[in-house]
């Protein structure tokens, strides 16, 4: 990683951490810090191990531009309802942990702390991503990190040879361990910058959802944050194998290659590699699903954070919740898709959530296909809020956010979609070339007035009235964030509720995914 010497006359604020000095760049009201390593290069010998602390420097570290995002497949320039600004920018680098930090301008101490782990469904994505940029959130006096951590293969691929070759004697998990390591740079660095060590919210999305999760309950993670945030969300049940299958994966990623040691693994090209583990479409045009993830290996993930009857070695105040049209497939717009549709995820429980959902005409079957997504992952999210504040007595604070982002110029809506929440949160509206009205400026406050009252007394009541924690989950209620405010019902009914509840518990997965 290198760094450059600031010319005498500084162009830029300077910050003396306990590494060394940065300069920054100042934006208005705010001050960034871009592009910082919390742990050196993972390459060459360093690929698949745990990350190593970065080294102290001499001088002035150059600190105004954004490091580049992990390697990982290229996004393009969009599909479906994403533009550019929700896609991790090229170029990409196996050099890659850093993190970013904004401030407010003239910043004093004890500012509470948000560090942001990105989405990408472990495969993907970035800190450098145009949306996360922290500026307008951290002028409302807060300090906002976002990190960079391994994806895909060189995050999450694990082998026997790995494991035996680990202190821990277990591998795969890489992308994880890099978040630990950048919460205890947060932990140990953040004062430098005005943030409050003790006030940390660790938030993610998506696969930084599930990120949060994990390390709620990993030891490894143990006092590194105060609060937790997950959105799309703490419930969405991403498979989380045990480390023996994980393995495997990697055992057979090995032979295709014709690689038979760890060396000859280290010395691929970055490139190859990805392209080797592409997620290649099958027949039906589905992929195989989320491959290199997180494993429970008995020592940073001792288990899968959705079972509720397990530890929680982090028992802190969590939000979590989700968008009203998440992850839709539109092109189920008839009766018979509808069915198709139903008695391919649910089997033989169709019949029972067919009775329940009109689906006779395309309007009825567009409103099912929405409603009958939304229903059984907002049951899945009280129901296991439920059981974790029984089991552990972690607080969970649940929501449903209804706003339908933009569409992109010339194209179609796709409602409160997966991720597009975050424009909002980060305060980021009016890219990608879409029209922003008034009311989403009132949202994108709304959004921000929840986060900074929870950041700032870990209770996130105030703008949409008392929020309470889930206590019964067949009182059905939530907070509603967006177009309706404050706590309502967010399953459609106790019928269908009870049809959800009765799937969960012959074994069905209520989750996002």
């Amino acid at each position: 990683m290198s760094f450059s010497i600031a010319a005498p006359a500084l162009a830029g604020p300077v910050v003396h951490t306990g590494l060394g000095r940065v300069e920054g760049v100042a934006k208005g009201k705010v001050e960034a810090f871009l592009g910082l390593p919390y742990a050196q290069a993972p390459e060459g010998e360093l690929r698949w191990r745990a990350p190593v602390p970065v080294k102290a420097w001499q001088g002035i570290r150059d600190a105004g531009k954004s490091g580049p995002a992990c390697y990982q497949a290229d996004g393009g320039a969009g599909w479906g309802p994403y533009s550019a600004e929700f896609i991790a920018p090229t170029p990409f680098a196996e050099d890659c942990l850093t993190l970013n930090v904004w401030r407010p301008a003239g910043a004093g101490k004890g500012l509470p702390v948000l560090v942001f782990i990105h989405g990408g469904g472990f495969g993907g994505g970035g800190a450098n991503v145009p949306i996360y940029d922290g500026a307008a959130l951290a002028q409302r006096g807060v300090v906002v990190v976002t990190i960079q951590y391994r994806v895909g293969v060189f995050g999450f691929a694990a082998h026997p040879v790995l494991s035996a070759e680990s202190p821990r004697h277990v591998s795969g998990n890489y992308g994880l361990l890099d978040q630990i390591e950048a919460l205890k740079w947060v932990r140990a660095h953040v004062g430098s910058f005005g943030g409050d060590a003790a006030n940390i919210t660790l938030a993610g999305e998506s696969a930084g959802a599930a990120s949060v999760g994990d390390l709620l309950v990993s030891p490894l993670a143990k006092g590194l944050f105060a609060k937790a945030f997950a959105l799309s969300g703490a419930s969405m049940a991403v498979d989380t194998p045990p480390l023996v299958k994980a393995e495997q994966v990697g055992v057979e990623l090995w032979a295709r290659l014709g690689k038979q040691s760890a060396a000859e693994m280290r010395a691929m090209p970055a490139d190859a590699l990805v392209e080797a583990t592409k997620a290649i479409p099958d027949a039906s045009g589905k992929g195989p699903g989320l491959v290199y993830v997180p494993n429970v290996d008995g020592a940073v993930l001792p288990h899968d954070p959705t079972l509720v009857g397990k530890p929680v070695v982090n028992r802190v105040p969590l939000m979590s919740g989700f968008n009203g049209a998440e992850m839709i497939d539109p092109s189920v717009d008839t009766p018979e898709r509808f069915e198709q549709a139903l008695k391919g995820r649910y089997g033989s429980f169709a019949d029972r959530l067919l009775a329940l959902y009109p689906h006779a005409t395309p309007e009825e079957v567009r409103a099912s296909n929405l409603l009958v997504a939304r229903d059984r992952y907002m049951s899945g999210l009280l129901l296991w809020a439920e059981a974790r504040k029984a089991a552990s007595g972690q607080p969970v604070y649940a929501y449903l956010y209804d706003h339908a982002y933009p569409a992109k110029p010339g194209g179609v809506g796709f409602g409160a979609f997966h991720s597009s929440q975050l424009p909002y949160i980060f305060g980021n509206l009016g890219l990608g070339g879409r029209s922003f009205s008034a009311q989403d400026q009132r949202i994108s406050r709304q959004w921000q007035d929840l986060l900074l009252a929870y950041m700032r007394k870990g209770n996130p009541s105030g703008v949409n009235g008392v929020w309470q924690p889930v206590g019964r989950a067949d009182d059905l209620r939530a907070m509603q964030i967006g177009d309706r405010k404050g706590m309502g019902v967010v399953v459609s009914s106790p019928e269908r509720f009870a049809a959800f509840k009765a799937y969960a518990k012959a074994g069905g997965n209520l989750g996002l995914m």
